[in-house]
């Protein structure tokens, strides 16, 4: 997920803050699911909005465009006043760098004309590092400057055994932001700690290490939503599936907490895995039926919920 800014002033990211009128802010151009999070600006919106890095854009790309954050936001009766930051680490964007991006960043045909603040579902820092924008190393630099405090892990006792957490709750996720967000929201409103293993700080370590590190819970929520397509070789149509990475955590978790204290939470028609028998799948339905089923899920493996 990353904010999408674009002004038709030259000069309005020469200093900050940024005022542009209420209707042109996180509902054009914006997916409706999304826009309807973020757009009444509640508390929990803004710290949201603020997490998302952002692609500060002056209309038809007249001087390069520059990556950072929003610092702060102020609602008006009829505007939205932003204050915001470049990041320090990131380099500025080429002219023509945003029109290049047009497909991997959902551009809309007339957007890069239009001032608004748009809110995209996409991956921007891996689209920058897969066009070469951005460097891998100015990435994981950047990244330490904002990293949160690491959650209190606790250490294995001397014993050898491995301690169930049951403050804690590891999600496992793909590219679907807002499943995402709802499982953490849903996770924090039962009293508990979401763990996210990219807020997480990295702290030296590779992506195995962290998830070894991090996965010290009692019980694990895998996102299955459809992020990729796949089939077999030769075959004309294809079926959606979770990230590569998602199906590999999951069998993680199982083998490292037992089958009863991970469960996977299914978005959509999505392909599951069919070699790991009585693993626990429930639909992630409008009706919010899961959080109950979840939640007894959690319950029998000790969990005060």
């Amino acid at each position: 997920m990353f904010n999408l800014l674009i002004s038709g002033n030259p000069e309005s990211w020469d200093s900050t803050p940024w005022e542009i009128e209420r209707a042109r802010a996180v509902v054009e151009y914006t997916a409706d699911e999304i826009s309807e999070r973020y757009k009444f600006y509640d508390e929990k919106a803004i710290r949201e909005l603020k997490s998302f890095p952002c692609l500060f854009v002056i209309e038809n790309e007249h001087r390069e465009s520059r990556i950072g954050y929003i610092t702060n936001i102020r609602v008006r009766t009829n505007t939205v006043v932003v204050d915001f930051e470049f990041d320090p680490i990131l380099p500025p964007l080429p002219i023509g760098s945003i029109e290049n991006l047009r497909a991997a960043i959902d551009l809309g045909r007339w957007e890069l004309s239009r001032t608004h603040w748009a809110v995209k579902d996409e991956a921007i820092f891996d689209i920058l590092l897969n066009h070469g924008l951005i460097t891998q190393q100015q990435l994981d630099a950047s990244q330490a400057l904002k990293e949160p405090p690491p959650p209190v892990v606790p250490p294995p006792p001397e014993d050898g055994s491995f301690p169930f957490n049951t403050s804690q709750v590891f999600i496992v996720h793909g590219h679907d932001e807002i499943a995402k967000l709802e499982m953490a929201d849903f996770i924090e409103s039962l009293g508990l700690e979401p763990i996210i293993l990219h807020m997480q700080a990295s702290s030296g370590r590779t992506i195995i290490e962290k998830i070894e590190h991090y996965s010290n819970v009692g019980f694990g929520v895998v996102l299955y939503t459809p992020c990729d397509v796949g089939s077999k070789v030769g075959a004309l149509n294809g079926n959606y599936r979770a990230r590569q990475n998602v199906v590999f955590e999951h069998g993680y978790l199982i083998g490292k907490l037992s089958r009863s204290r991970v469960t996977a939470v299914v978005k959509g028609p999505v392909e599951t895995p069919n070699d790991i028998s009585g693993v626990v799948y429930i639909s992630l339905d409008d009706q919010g039926n899961w959080k109950d089923e979840l939640k007894k899920e959690m319950r029998s493996v000790g969990y005060a919920v």
